[in-house]
């Protein structure tokens, strides 16, 4: 077992070296061994082979010529035996320490990555770009890690190959050190500087990888195929795919063919290098100095080495260039803002609630240049029902994302029960507002569990469980499902059913009614129901929302015949407050958008 222990990321600069570092504290064990076997592997084809063929060659010439009794080849021969099977034996060892390696670095960072990702702040998760960045360095992670180790590994193993072979052949051809250690730079310069072209055209093209697999999944994905059959979409929508792809092949092609022929021009040179040490060789064995065994086993090694330095150690440098790129994605990923308490539980009690207020509040998003709300200002009160209506785009959802906690940088106080909302720790705010979002989540376990997610703060029951499902409409569909409530929902689990989007969203809305928070918020909550459908819902509402304070946010206006005064929104402000009797007869804004509407509920 490892003895590494990694408990979170460290918010500081990371370098290249940190690659290594982080893998040898997860795994330190799996690190010494994948290392100690690529030192092995270096050494054994190049200086242990070159000396067991010397003592091999030189002993065999010496029995042909009667020098030496027969029997003195056995021991020089069984040395190369070994030699040659303990390199094979060996070239399989590194990629199980390896798979050991990929175990242990997944099981020490894969929970650290993942609450590092919990705990984002929410706007990153809005924005395009650091969704970008957060999904990279999720997705590299592990294997930058593993490669790295591997490319350390590599890199001393060429030093060990090189310091040894040259230590061969220093007595005889003493320019062969300066030479070799001369072409070795350029060769790592460049492998250094195609990793860096190669790592950015990885983060280049991966916006394109990001469009033509959502092209791909709409045209192999269950959900697309009624639709994709009915229009025919799939050769337009296939060549969008194509499109893409092509984008990202080129940008990735353009770059690997200029790195490989800068590459492969200069290993070109090593051969050549090698040729002229071989042909320097020839005279001191001519005159000698040099035996012929000797001869033979430095040729082999000095190829071997040559082989070496155009292909691990370029390899290697470029696993390390890339690292480095990727430590400078680390480096902005851990900076990214955090939300304390972010994945901590409700209170189990929530707070009394008496009233909620917006003093001047101005808010805009953060990758935005126009106020969403300017100066917003209103008071609700506990126990009563209020329905938020305007135009897409009016404000109303960036209300209740302040309420909740998911941005905080406002102008001006939001204040709970008198109180300044972000003085409120994580957990409070948490027990004090359920929501049923527009885009509910669809969570492919049991409908009990689905349900139960509501309140994980206190101890239920199946039948409290089974009680808010059938208020919240799901009594049929139970009867439904093969095992009651306990059949997983979508197409993930087996034995799962997949219900219908209007079945979702009671789901969705029962577990938000199975929370004790004294505030719901429904926000757009019957946006996949038609309108005799969302009557219904909302006719139940009163029911299921009893002794609450309820905020129904929606541009359709089924919901505000529950509501004991409406709030019409218009850029960022209220523009017209009352019952719906007022609104009418003050024949504004509201009473237009009822106008148009009427007919959806007759």
């Amino acid at each position: 077992m490892e003895s590494g222990d990694v408990k979170m990321l460290e918010i500081r600069k990371y370098r290249c070296s940190d690659s290594f570092w982080l893998s040898f504290k997860a795994a330190p064990v799996s690190v010494i061994l994948l290392v100690a076997l690529t030192l092995l592997q270096s050494i054994l084809p190049t200086a242990v082979a070159a000396l067991a063929t010397a003592f091999f060659v030189d002993t065999a010439i010496a029995v042909f010529a009667g020098d030496a009794v027969a029997d003195s080849i056995y021991l020089p021969f069984g040395i190369l035996l070994l030699v040659v099977y303990a390199s094979s034996a060996l070239s399989s060892l590194p990629s199980l320490v390896g798979s050991r390696l990929a175990f242990a670095l997944e099981r020490k960072f894969a929970p650290v990555i993942l609450d590092a990702r919990a705990n984002l702040a929410y706007k990153h998760i809005e924005d395009a770009s650091s969704r970008e960045l957060v999904e990279r360095t999720s997705d590299k992670f592990i294997s930058t890690l593993q490669s790295s180790v591997n490319a350390y590994g590599a890199i001393s193993g060429s030093v060990v190959s090189l310091v040894s072979v040259l230590g061969l052949i220093v007595f005889h051809v003493w320019w062969a050190v300066p030479v070799a250690v001369g072409i070795s730079i350029p060769i790592f310069a460049v492998a250094i500087f195609a990793g860096q072209k190669l790592y950015q055209a990885e983060v280049d093209t991966r916006k394109y990888e990001r469009r033509y697999s959502y092209y791909a999944d709409i045209l192999t994905n269950r959900e697309a195929t009624e639709e994709r059959l009915l229009f025919g979409y799939a050769k337009d929508v296939s060549s969008r795919f194509v499109k893409h792809f092509e984008m990202a092949r080129k940008i990735q092609l353009g770059v690997s063919l200029r790195m490989y022929i800068m590459g492969k021009s200069i290993v070109l040179s090593t051969f050549a290098v090698a040729l002229l040490i071989t042909l320097t060789l020839i005279n001191p064995v001519i005159s000698g100095d040099l035996s012929p065994g000797m001869f033979m086993g430095i040729v082999a090694a000095v190829f071997v080495l040559v082989k070496t330095l155009g292909g691990s150690l370029q390899s290697a440098a470029e696993s390390l260039s890339k690292a480095k790129g990727f430590m400078n994605d680390l480096t902005q990923f851990v900076n990214l803002d955090r939300t304390k308490d972010a994945v901590a539980l409700p209170d189990e009690q929530p707070i009394v609630f008496e009233s909620l207020e917006y003093c001047n509040v101005s808010f805009k998003y953060p990758t935005g240049e126009n106020l969403i709300l300017d100066k917003l200002s209103f008071r609700l009160e506990a126990g009563k029902h209020y329905s938020f209506v305007g135009a897409n785009g009016a404000g109303k959802t960036t209300i209740t994302k302040l309420l909740t906690g998911l941005y905080d940088d406002y102008d001006g106080e939001i204040l709970i029960n008198g109180k300044e909302l972000r003085t409120y720790t994580a957990g409070a705010l948490k027990a004090m507002f359920s929501v049923v979002y527009q885009d509910y989540a669809r969570y492919q376990i049991s409908m009990a569990d689905n349900i139960s997610l509501g309140d994980l703060a206190r101890t239920t029951s199946v039948q409290e469980i089974y009680d808010t499902a059938v208020k919240a409409g799901l009594a049929d569909t139970i009867t439904e499902l093969t095992d009651s409530m306990n059949t997983p929902l979508g197409k993930v689990l087996e034995g799962a059913v997949d219900i219908s989007g209007g079945q979702w969203q009671k789901v969705a809305i029962a577990r938000s009614i199975f929370s004790h928070a004294p505030i719901v918020i429904f926000d757009e909550p019957t946006a996949a129901l038609d309108p005799i459908a969302e009557s219904q819902i909302y006719h139940e509402f009163e029911n299921l929302t009893r002794n609450k304070t309820t905020i129904f946010i929606s541009h359709r206006l089924g919901s505000t015949k529950l509501a004991d005064e409406i709030l019409v929104i218009d850029n960022g402000n209220i523009v017209e407050r009352g019952s719906q009797d007022d609104l009418i007869e003050l024949n504004g804004v509201y009473a237009q958008m009822f106008e148009t509407q009427r007919k959806w509920y007759e």
